[in-house]
């Protein structure tokens, strides 16, 4: 008997996530991971040293993390018995998928759309339970009777709904969504990782909407590397769910440091519109681009399509010092690309090296690879 015999099987077929194993040198411009391109600045530097002086880093922190689960709260308007941490948003998940999607003779169903953030449908698989992926119309948009339909015939136990959508940018109508939530007999999470930069929340509807929580995420809004996650439900629900969490799993710098930057929400602010600002300023950019079609997004990354197969532009990019995540696959996200948004230097950077990979030459790369004459301007 060996290891192999006991491993469940549904992680045969899977892969353990990992990043593009770029380059890093740096001359490389990153934007393939939806962080935040601002460095905090020099007083908030300071604030984080004096933080950091004062840790009692021999002993644990707050078993619940308490301290930073009442700062959240005052963010988001709820008790801070309504909110879980995590180690980032995908412990939160593994949560769900553990309390709520456990295997057994019959496992329990996860049901999430598609294109969509592929951690739901691997932790699925990696706890045993069963990924039930629904499509998006060919616009990105949920199309809100497929859905109650899928919720009716695979009754699933949980639902995820990335909204702003991810690799998509775009936000489900939320209104659409809390009907979903009603109809819906399951634990329905709408995940808000990039909701800051889309306006509107589903935070205010969990209390008067069954089965409703909200996930939301400190790493886009510059907290990247801290992994704080957090989750919005009921208390009794969340006071449940707090048995499967590991304790301590939200480490002391982070706690220390997460209510630091929440104390000046003033700054956070000003870098989400920042963010949105270069969004808009982006994308115009990318737009006139020939052949290149840009959608519409509520988040801080732009999906893009371009007359090329996708791993050929992604590595044309990569050869000119701009690393972007490949996101085609045949169906709606073929020759697709996501970009984060990056500081103006940055974006800059990808339009000129986007711009010379399509246009460098005399013309415009059909699909099919063959270049197109360009006409003169008049």
């Amino acid at each position: 008997m060996s290891w192999r015999s006991w491993l469940r099987p549904t992680l045969w077929s899977g892969a353990a996530y990992r990043p593009f194993d770029y380059d890093t040198s740096p001359g490389l411009v990153r934007l393939d991971s939806n962080e935040s391109p601002f460095l905090p600045d020099p007083e908030e530097m300071q604030t984080f040293q004096d933080e950091l002086g004062r840790l009692a880093l021999n002993r644990y922190p707050d078993v619940s993390g308490r301290p930073l689960r009442e700062a959240l709260a005052q963010r988001w308007n709820v008790a801070a018995e309504e909110i879980l941490l995590g180690n980032g948003s995908e412990e939160i998940i593994s949560m769900l998928t553990i309390a709520f999607g456990g295997g057994g003779n019959r496992p329990a169903r996860v049901l999430y759309p598609t294109p969509t953030f592929n951690q739901y449908e691997a932790l699925a698989l990696a706890y045993g339970a069963r990924p039930v992926p629904v499509p998006l119309d060919d616009q990105f948009r949920l199309d809100e009777r497929r859905f109650a339909e899928a919720l009716r015939q695979h009754a699933p136990a949980l639902a995820f709904f990335a909204s702003p959508n991810n690799p998509t940018g775009n936000r489900f109508d939320p209104e659409a969504l809390v009907r979903l939530a009603i109809a819906a007999d399951a634990v329905f999470v709408v995940d808000e990782a990039y909701a800051d930069f889309g306006g509107g929340t589903l935070i205010p509807r969990v209390r008067a909407t069954p089965g409703l929580f909200v996930l939301r995420s400190l790493s886009k809004i510059g907290l990247a590397g801290l992994r704080i996650g957090a989750l919005i439900g009921p208390a009794d629900a969340i006071a449940q769910l707090d048995k499967v969490r590991l304790p301590w799993n939200v480490n002391v710098v982070s706690l220390a440091l997460g209510c630091a930057t929440l104390r000046h929400p003033e700054r956070l602010e000003a870098r989400i519109r920042e963010v949105v600002r270069l969004r808009e300023e982006l994308a115009g950019t990318l737009r006139g681009i020939p052949g290149v079609e840009v959608y519409p997004s509520d988040a801080n990354f732009l999906l893009i399509r371009t007359p090329l197969e996708g791993a050929r532009a992604f590595t044309g990019l990569l050869t000119r010092g701009v690393l972007v995540k490949n996101v085609s696959v045949p169906g709606a996200l073929d020759r697709c690309l996501r970009i984060t948004v990056g500081t103006s230097v940055e974006n800059q950077r990808c339009v000129r090296a986007l711009r010379d990979l399509l246009v460098g030459g005399g013309g415009v790369l059909r699909r099919d690879g063959e270049r197109l004459r360009r006409e003169p301007r008049h």
